[in-house]
């Protein structure tokens, strides 16, 4: 990561697991099955993750690694649904050009929805006036200006006769 690189991470709001965690409580008692649920949604809760960086937006889902750069993002919006939805919690549904990615159990997904489409539109930005500046290709190479100041001076001093100076002055044209 380099110094200017600023990173956003993310991890989905334990009230998205709620409902597994009641229901383990509730079937502890039954030889120990709600203790395997409640660790097999801890770990999973554990293992999600999401980070925001000036480049890319990054998903880490229980060691499988999804990554989609700004400039590819096509369209992000919020999704709600279900019980999540009464705690203000959503899921954020992010398109780009290789695919779909679901940024799931987030608090409150507008604001971090929006940052990302802001982010994504200023990549593009940077990214076009990257390829226009290397479009640009300037008429006379470079230090042109200097030679042929140079040939000007060399003349008016008499150094240089007035059939070499318009032979060389041709050569720049």
């Amino acid at each position: 990561m380099t110094a200017d690189q600023q990173t956003y991470e993310l991890q989905p709001d334990w009230k998205v697991f709620l409902m597994p965690y009641i229901i383990g409580v509730l079937l502890t008692p039954l030889a120990g099955l709600g203790l395997y649920i409640i660790y097999r949604y801890w770990k999973k809760w554990k293992g999600k993750r999401y980070h925001i960086t000036n480049a890319s937006v990054i998903q880490r889902d229980e060691g499988v690694e999804t990554t989609a750069s700004l400039h590819e993002i096509t369209s992000c919006k919020v999704v709600y649904s279900g019980l999540p939805a009464r705690f203000g919690i959503g899921t954020i549904v992010i398109k780009h050009t290789t695919g779909t990615m679901e940024l799931a159990g987030i608090m409150d997904p507008g604001p971090v929805a929006d940052l990302i489409d802001r982010a994504a539109d200023s990549e593009r930005d940077r990214m076009k006036m990257r390829e226009e500046a290397e479009q640009y290709i300037p008429q006379h190479p470079s230090g042109t200006l200097d030679k042929k100041n140079e040939l000007v001076g060399l003349w008016q001093q008499g150094l240089l006769s007035e059939d070499d100076y318009q032979q060389e002055l041709k050569k720049f044209e």
